[in-house]
């Protein structure tokens, strides 16, 4: 299952408590809709999301596809040619798929020119091979969509290694580790049942260093924790010397006997 049906959805443009996306969301989006203004005529109109695991790609993803209608997928290690290109049919509602690639190719070109949609790919890292890469490339040469790839922070330099294929990115915008603002966005966004102060969020920033995923696992764990004490409105001074997993492995010497 791909679908953003299964993808974490995290849309803070939208929320009572949020009036902003956080910074990657509009990354992406701006990453999008560059490869749509250039055109359906453009030669160019490929764009690239890249950076480190854990900034919040795939939320970002999921922003974007509610946000313009794009289909979404997201590779698997062990997929082949054929997955990708039932992945992507599946997700466009072909319901009688081609028993052979070429027909089924066939079926999504069709597809997305009698009702064009942006084409998200997620883990793009899983797919860097030569007839996998020419299977996109060949979307995007039949189809007036734009494209966005994601992946870790070496996808561009991997993509060097296909020319006919790099020849046709855009852009490629690396993915921010989250600021102090995107930290206020989450506190606001998983915080609902206590009142945690600037400070506290700004520590959790920085000790993991602007991942995305640790500081939200860090407010979710501050909110386990005031609730468990009955405390209404938590702050630094208050989480004191508590953990805060920010990714480091905690070595446990051991005890000379």
């Amino acid at each position: 299952m791909n679908s953003l049906a299964s993808q974490p959805r995290l849309d803070l443009g939208d929320g009572p408590r949020g009036n902003a996306p956080l910074s990657n969301m509009s990354l992406a989006l701006q990453t999008i809709m560059e490869c749509e203004q250039a055109g359906p005529e453009s030669s160019t109109r490929i764009g690239l999301l890249y950076g480190f695991s854990g900034y919040g790609k795939t939320v970002s993803a999921g922003f974007v596809a509610a946000r313009t209608g794009a289909a979404y997928i997201a590779a698997r290690s062990v997929w082949s040619q054929r997955s990708l290109l039932e992945a992507i049919a599946e997700e466009l509602g072909i319901t009688r798929p081609g028993r052979t690639a070429p027909v089924l190719m066939g079926q999504i070109i069709d597809q997305l020119n009698h009702e064009p949609r942006h084409l998200i790919i997620d883990e793009t890292d899983h797919l860097v091979n030569k007839k996998s890469v020419e299977i996109i490339r060949d979307i995007h040469d039949s189809a007036p969509i734009a494209i966005m790839l994601i992946g870790e922070e070496a996808l561009p330099s991997k993509l060097k290694e296909w020319e006919r294929f790099d020849n046709r990115i855009l852009i490629a915008t690396p993915a921010q580790p989250a600021s102090i603002a995107d930290a206020y966005k989450l506190r606001d966004h998983y915080c609902t049942r206590v009142h945690v102060a600037d400070d506290l969020a700004e520590l959790f920033q920085h000790r993991c260093k602007g991942i995305t995923r640790r500081i939200v696992t860090n407010l979710r764990a501050a909110q386990r924790a005031a609730a468990e004490e009955g405390v209404g409105e938590i702050n630094a001074g208050w989480w004191g010397s508590r953990p805060i997993l920010n990714g480091d492995v905690p070595v446990r010497r051991k005890e000379l006997v």
